[in-house]
């Protein structure tokens, strides 16, 4: 089990209560069944749509790299990764 740092920002730093933190994780599936274990249907609504898709408004970034780019819920996270939680960023 890796121990990884987690980043939220916006309504999931709202839902979970803090914007940094450390917890344990072998995938970004991993991590997330135990962030909505822990903090429950509200964190579910907010970051998932009616699929089971993360909502197009958020990100989850593994290392700088979007998990679209790596290998999705199963990128495997090693000690020390650095996952953010954010939403998209639009421009104008």
């Amino acid at each position: 089990m890796s121990k990884i740092n987690v980043i939220t920002f916006a309504n999931i730093k709202r839902i979970i209560g803090k914007k940094h933190f450390i917890m344990e994780a072998e995938s970004v599936e991993d991590m997330l069944n135990k962030l909505l274990e822990e903090y429950g249907q509200e964190l579910k609504d907010e970051l998932f749509d009616e699929l089971g898709k993360i909502k197009s408004m958020y990100r989850i970034v593994v290392n700088g790299r979007n998990i679209n780019l790596l290998e999705g819920f199963q990128t495997k996270l090693k000690d020390e990764d650095m996952i953010v939680l954010m939403p998209a960023i639009a421009g104008g």
